[in-house]
C-alpha cells in the first residue's frame, strides 16, 4: 500500500499544476475587461491577490477530489458543482465587501478561474506518470509565478508619499499646497524672485524631475514647479477625468490662484500638450516658451509614438504598471542616458507606489492617441503662439520624438533657438543639467519683444 506522503505530495503537484492555467486565464480575463485603463483598474484583482487566491483554491480542490474519488460516483461533476458554488460565494462577497463595480469587474476572472480549476484538477489528479518535460514546466511555471508575486509585492507601498519622505537634501525646496477652487489639492514649490519660470512635468514623473533646473536658477528667477492631480503629492477632486484638457484647466487655475503674469512655460513631455493648451486659451499671460522631447499635434498609431500609446496604454501597459510599478520604473531608466544614484531613482517613482495612485502613468500612454480629438483642437490652436519667443532643446537619443517633430517645433514658432543634444534622451535635463541652465539664462536675459532668436546651437 501507498504511504499517506506521496499521496500528499501527488495531490499537491496536482493542484499546483492545475493553479497554472487557473493564473493565466483568471489573468487574462482582468486584463481583457474593457475600461479606461490605469484609472478604473481595481487593486483588489492585481497580480499578488489572484494568484495565491488561484493557488490555494486549486490545491483545495485537488485535495477536495482526492476525497470525493473514493466516495461520489462522479466526482468530476461533485468538483464543479462545489467549485461553482465557491466560485459565486466569492463573487457574492466582492459585491457585499468590496467597493462598488467589484463584483462586475472580478465576474470573468472568477468564471474563468473556477472553469480552469474544475476542469484541469481531475485531469491533473489522475494522470499516473509525468514526463520529465512535464516537470520541469511545471517547475518553471510555478516558479515564474512565486516570482511574480514577490516581485509585485516588493513594488507596493500602502500609504501615499508625504513630504517627510523627500530627502532635503537631494529636492532642497520649500513644499507647498494649495487648495483650488475645483477641489483639486495641489503640490507645488515656488522658489526665488524675479521673472516667473513655470516647470510642467510629464509621465511618468512629477516636480521632483525639475530639482536641479530649480537650484542653479532660483538665484535669478522665481521658480514655480506643480504636481498635476493624481501625480506627485497632488491630490485630485471627486469625479476627476485626470485628461490632459483637464489638467491644463487646473493648471490655468492654478496660475489664476497664484496671480501669476509673464510666464516663461518649461515644458517637457506631456507638459508640452498641457502647457501649450494653456497657453492658446491665455496667450496674454505666457511671455515665453521653453520645450524639449514633447509634442502638440495628432499621432499616428504608425509612428514610434503610437505604437508606444498602443502597447503601454493598452492591457498589457496595464498590466506591467498596475502589477509592478513597471512603466514607472522602465521609462525612467530608459529614459536617462547616465544612472541615478539608487536613492534619486527611488524618489522618481515613490509617488507611483501606492496601489491606488499608480495607474495614472498606464493611463497616460493611451492618452497619446485616445485623445486625438483634443490634440486636433489643440494643433489647430498653435498660430496663436508664432509671436512667442522660444527656446527649443532636442534630445538626439528620444526615441518618441524623431526630428519630424523638432522641424515641426520649428515652423510653428519661429522665433526659436534650437539647442540640440546628441548623447541625451527622453529626460535631457538628468544628463545636461549644467547646459540647459545656461542656455536658460541666455535665452531670458537675452530675449525680448521683437528680438529673433532663431538658429541652432549645436
Amino acid at each position: 500500500m501507498e504511504s499517506a506522503t506521496p499521496k500528499v505530495l501527488r495531490t499537491l503537484a496536482s493542484g499546483w499544476a492545475a493553479s497554472v492555467p487557473a493564473v493565466l486565464l483568471a489573468t487574462l480575463a482582468i486584463a481583457v475587461v474593457p475600461r479606461t485603463r490605469g484609472l478604473t483598474f481595481f487593486p483588489e484583482l492585481r497580480y499578488a491577490v489572484v494568484t495565491p487566491v488561484c493557488v490555494l483554491i486549486a490545491v483545495g480542490a485537488a485535495f477536495a477530489y482526492r476525497a470525493l474519488a473514493g466516495r461520489a460516483g462522479r466526482p468530476r461533476r461533485a468538483l464543479a458543482m462545489a467549485v461553482s458554488g465557491l466560485a459565486l460565494v466569492l463573487l457574492l462577497g466582492m459585491a457585499l465587501l468590496g467597493p462598488r463595480g467589484l463584483a462586475a469587474a472580478g465576474l470573468p476572472a472568477v468564471l474563468a478561474a473556477a472553469a480552469a480549476v474544475a476542469w484541469f484538477v481531475p485531469r491533473s489528479a489522475e494522470r499516473t506518470r509525468r514526463s520529465r518535460l512535464g516537470v520541469a514546466t511545471l517547475v518553471l511555471f510555478g516558479t515564474l509565478e512565486a516570482a511574480g508575486v514577490f516581485a509585485a509585492l516588493a513594488s507596493e507601498r500602502a500609504a501615499p508619499p508625504a513630504v517627510a519622505d523627500i530627502p532635503r537634501s537631494m529636492f532642497d525646496v520649500e513644499h507647498r499646497f494649495i487648495d483650488l477652487p475645483s477641489g483639486a489639492r495641489i503640490h507645488y514649490v515656488d522658489e526665488g524672485h524675479g521673472e516667473t519660470l513655470l516647470f510642467l512635468h510629464g509621465n511618468p514623473s512629477w516636480s521632483f524631475q525639475w530639482r536641479d533646473l530649480i537650484r542653479g536658477l532660483r538665484g535669478s528667477y522665481r521658480c514655480i514647479a506643480l504636481d498635476y492631480p493624481g501625480f506627485g503629492l497632488s491630490q485630485a477632486p471627486d469625479g476627476f477625468g485626470f485628461t490632459p484638457g483637464e489638467e491644463s484647466r487646473v493648471l490655468e487655475e492654478f496660475v489664476a490662484q497664484l496671480g501669476l503674469r509673464d510666464v516663461t512655460l518649461a515644458m517637457q513631455d506631456w507638459g508640452g500638450p498641457i502647457g501649450t493648451s494653456f497657453a492658446e486659451r491665455r496667450p496674454e499671460l505666457v511671455r515665453r516658451l521653453i520645450l524639449g522631447s514633447t509634442w502638440a499635434w495628432r499621432t499616428s498609431t504608425s509612428e514610434p509614438r503610437g505604437i508606444w500609446s498602443v502597447i503601454a496604454g493598452g492591457p498589457v501597459g496595464e498590466f506591467v504598471q498596475t502589477n509592478f510599478n513597471g512603466i514607472a520604473t522602465f521609462a525612467l531608466k530608459d529614459s536617462i542616458v547616465r544612472e541615478l544614484p539608487a536613492d534619486v531613482a527611488d524618489v522618481y517613482v515613490r509617488p507611483f507606489r501606492p496601489l491606488g495612485r499608480r495607474g495614472i502613468a498606464a493611463f497616460y500612454p493611451g492618452q497619446i492617441t485616445a485623445a486625438n480629438d483634443w490634440f486636433a483642437e489643440l494643433e489647430a490652436g498653435l498660430p496663436a503662439l508664432k509671436d512667442k519667443q522660444a527656446l527649443i532643446f532636442w534630445a538626439q537619443k528620444d526615441p518618441g520624438f524623431p526630428r519630424s517633430d523638432l522641424e515641426r517645433w520649428e515652423q510653428t514658432l519661429p522665433n526659436h533657438k534650437t539647442v540640440e543634444f546628441p548623447n541625451a534622451s527622453h529626460f535631457f535635463f538628468e544628463d545636461t543639467s549644467e547646459e540647459v541652465i545656461s542656455e536658460i539664462r541666455a535665452f531670458m536675459s537675452s530675449a525680448s519683444p521683437g528680438v529673433r532668436v532663431g538658429g541652432i546651437a549645436r
